[in-house]
């Protein structure tokens, strides 16, 4: 074949080959997402993938908590980070100091449609640390009270519209409680012995009554922690939610009907869902925001983001960096899907969709994004932190009737402030 002849096949074979397949552009990912968040995102990504010829996110999932921020920090010191990765915002006020995240331009952020005012202001105020953003929010996951309907109705505590009427401060709530503690052993199902579910709860509480865990370098100035604390002390003490009771035995307790108030997370909404769906749940249930115990609304609430992992060693590429804009604002723009795992975009306009509203329970305590409030920005907070085990060390044991609300709040301030 002369060079001619040669170079006219060559050209029609080229011409033939799509040109995507000369341009993929491969995102490596990092989560730590396991069970139905898991298989939610594995589903977003393949649609993801499906639905792009120039970009393909290469996904790994690994463990969650500490083991996880801990390989991020070590992979980006040698050079061989993700190109993104989920990441709690809670860990920010961590993670940031150290440098491991790239901060992301306000026109990087814009280039595919991510703007502040698309996102309820605290969940995105927790992305901003240092002046810089470092993430985007996905979603808003929280604490919610879950709630037998029909044990309810039973006892005179749902108003006309379906609503729990015990909602509205601590001595409406006492009160509801004590009506239904004639009908069930306990009325309210919760994991008493889990120091980072306390907290959840615990720190909803603080802020209902306008308290502040750290202000100025001190832990609970004040007593609006040992207050906080005794509310809890109090419903053990009263009989209205057992002691030590681990995780997996609250659930069981609302799902059997042992209890007709469940205080968990949101992540929990698909678990009832799909038992009453398969009719292994035997009664309506319904979720609605935490009981409003003091003066303000407050709910504890954290979330998973996306953030670019830095490394000095091997900074992101523009390549890498624009196929990585482009999977975070498809990932934000497509976050219905991952609210049926229970958590609440953090993108208000999927929140204020007719889609969403038509979402139940979803839609219920979709509120929640404008009195959510997220833990403090420091470093002895957050996911899997040193104020996670101050709680499972002191708060717990106060919670179960082993200290008393002063001993165990001293405690704390003893061990969280000698970390800061």
């Amino acid at each position: 074949m002369n060079k001619k002849l040669l170079s006219i096949v060559t050209g029609l074979f080229l011409y033939l080959i799509p040109v995507s397949a000369f341009a993929v552009t491969e995102v490596i990912w990092w989560d730590f997402l396991g069970g139905g968040d898991g298989v939610r995102m594995k589903k977003l990504i393949e649609s993801f993938n499906s639905s792009h010829d120039d970009i393909q996110i290469n996904a790994t999932t690994l463990e969650w908590g500490v083991p996880f921020y801990v390989k991020v920090q070590t992979s980006a010191a040698i050079g061989e980070q993700p190109d993104m990765m989920t990441y709690h915002l809670s860990r920010f006020p961590l993670a940031v100091p150290t440098g491991v995240l790239r901060p992301i331009s306000k026109a990087e952020l814009a280039s595919v449609g991510i703007t502040k005012d698309r996102f309820f202001p605290a969940n995105w105020e927790a992305a901003n640390f240092g002046g810089a953003t470092h993430g985007v929010p996905l979603d808003i996951h929280a604490n919610v009270m879950y709630f037998n309907a029909e044990m309810l109705a039973e006892a005179g505590l749902l108003d006309s519209n379906g609503d729990p009427t015990l909602l509205d401060g601590i001595d409406n709530f006492m009160a509801g409680l004590a009506k239904l503690d004639t009908m069930v052993e306990y009325p309210i199902g919760f994991a008493s012995g889990n120091g980072g579910m306390i907290w959840r709860w615990w720190y909803s509480i603080l802020r209902m009554m306008d308290g502040e865990f750290i202000v100025d370098g001190k832990v609970c100035p004040g007593d609006k922690c040992e207050r906080a604390t005794q509310v809890l002390i109090d419903l053990v003490e009263k009989g209205y939610m057992p002691s030590e009771t681990d995780y997996g035995s609250a659930k069981a307790m609302f799902a059997s009907g042992q209890s007709a108030i469940h205080i968990n997370g949101v992540w929990e909404v698909p678990t009832f869902v799909d038992l009453r769906k398969n009719n292994e749940l035997g009664f309506k249930f319904g979720v609605r925001d935490m009981p409003q115990l003091f003066e303000k609304e407050a709910t504890w609430a954290d979330s998973h983001a996306f953030a670019i992992p830095h490394s000095d060693k091997k900074p992101i590429s523009d390549e890498k960096l624009k196929a990585v804009l482009t999977v975070m604002g498809w990932m934000s723009d497509n976050s219905l899907f991952w609210a049926s795992a229970g958590h609440i975009p953090a993108n208000k306009d999927i929140v204020e969709s007719v889609f969403y509203n038509n979402m139940e329970p979803n839609s219920d305590y979709a509120n929640i994004g404008n009195n959510m409030v997220t833990a403090p920005s420091s470093h002895v907070t957050g996911v899997a932190s040193p104020t996670y085990d101050a709680f499972q060390n002191f708060i717990m044991p106060a919670v179960n009737g082993q200290l008393s609300a002063e001993e165990a709040v001293q405690m704390v301030r003893d061990d969280v402030e000698s970390l800061m």
